[in-house]
């Protein structure tokens, strides 16, 4: 793939962005606000960069995905979230690597997540050190089991010689600071909570899959103290515009369950009066007692949009959550993960 400058990056994506054009003037959000981080006495920032496809994927090279990391850091988005195989296929060190190059110059300043997809303790453990090295670090902050899917997928960590112990033992050398999970069924949250007592849980939250998260496992994680990160809080990006363009859903192609799938907008429907903004997405998001909303980020436009609707952002009340729910409905059937049951 062809290599670009910092500048010709800058430049080449500068009107890439998913978010609206309501983009004020940066100069006054020079951080990013935070909140509390569950029970553990600590603060990180709401809004992270999450690492996941629309970085690895659109991003064109190493060196502008390390540019993107040290400019969205820069502009006050000090959590940083990736995962050990976030990649294509061939290549699934992508994203690890290029965050690793941000972390180099920057690693001091930044929350720090990743997670592994290992099951097993060896495995587990030779993911965690893989990480390490992509990363440039010698500590990860938030260590995550990767989407946990069924409940034997949780039988097997907590096995004597599963992952959860080879997680907890990077924790007990001070290597990984917090641990938990994430998760697409709000069920199998439920019951794995109280199982591995996590001090951080990253789930699928927004507006179109109201109450799935939002009546028991927001609650519960709550009461007990608990982080909760909400991704795909646009859907992955596929709640905008931008996600009719040839090429955006790369994933309907590469998926392996596509029937179990959901991926890209009815062609349509955006041609419906009132859909959400991307801005309105993430402001819902940040209504609810989470901690910090994931959001994918691909270029410096996108970066730019997420942190300048910041400022912007007050509390929902009840009623303008219901609406902006109401007004997503036409998006329900949109996105990659496992459908509602319901």
């Amino acid at each position: 793939m062809k290599r670009v400058s910092r500048r010709g990056f800058s430049k080449a994506m500068a009107g890439a962005g998913l978010f609206s054009r309501l983009v004020p003037s940066l100069e006054a959000a020079a951080r990013v606000p935070r909140r509390p981080f569950g029970r553990h006495g600590i603060e990180v920032p709401m809004v992270a960069l999450g690492g996941g496809g629309r970085f690895f994927e659109v991003v064109p090279d190493d060196e502008a995905g390390g540019e993107l990391v040290r400019q969205a850091i820069e502009l006050g988005v000090e959590y940083v979230e990736t995962a050990a195989n976030y990649g294509p296929k061939e290549d699934g060190n992508r994203s690890e690597r290029r965050i690793g190059l941000a972390m180099k110059t920057h690693r001091a300043r930044v929350f720090l997540e990743t997670k592994i997809d290992a099951r097993d303790y060896d495995t587990a453990m030779r993911e965690m050190e893989r990480s390490l090295k992509l990363l440039q670090t010698d500590r990860i902050d938030l260590m995550l089991h990767h989407a946990f899917f069924t409940k034997a997928e949780v039988d097997r960590a907590l096995q004597p010689d599963g992952a959860d112990r080879a997680i907890r033992k990077m924790v007990d050398q001070k290597v990984v600071r917090f641990r938990g999970f994430s998760c697409h069924n709000p069920a199998l949250a439920m019951e794995t909570i109280p199982r591995l007592e996590p001090d951080a849980i990253q789930l699928p939250i927004n507006a179109t899959r109201h109450p799935d998260f939002e009546s028991e496992v927001l609650p519960l994680a709550k009461s007990r103290g608990i982080a909760v990160n909400a991704m795909k809080t646009c859907g992955h990006g596929f709640f905008t515009r931008a996600a009719l363009a040839d090429g955006f859903d790369s994933r309907r192609n590469s998926d392996q369950n596509p029937e179990l799938h959901r991926f890209g907008p009815p062609r349509d429907v955006f041609e419906k009066p009132g859909l959400p903004t991307a801005a309105e997405f993430l402001h819902y998001a940040l209504s609810l007692p989470i901690t910090t909303a994931v959001v994918g980020i691909e270029s410096i436009a996108t970066l730019k949009s997420v942190v300048g609707s910041i400022p912007a952002f007050k509390s929902l009340t009840t009623t303008q959550m219901a609406a902006i729910r109401d007004r997503a409905q036409p998006l329900a059937g949109t996105g990659y993960w496992l459908p509602r049951s319901a």
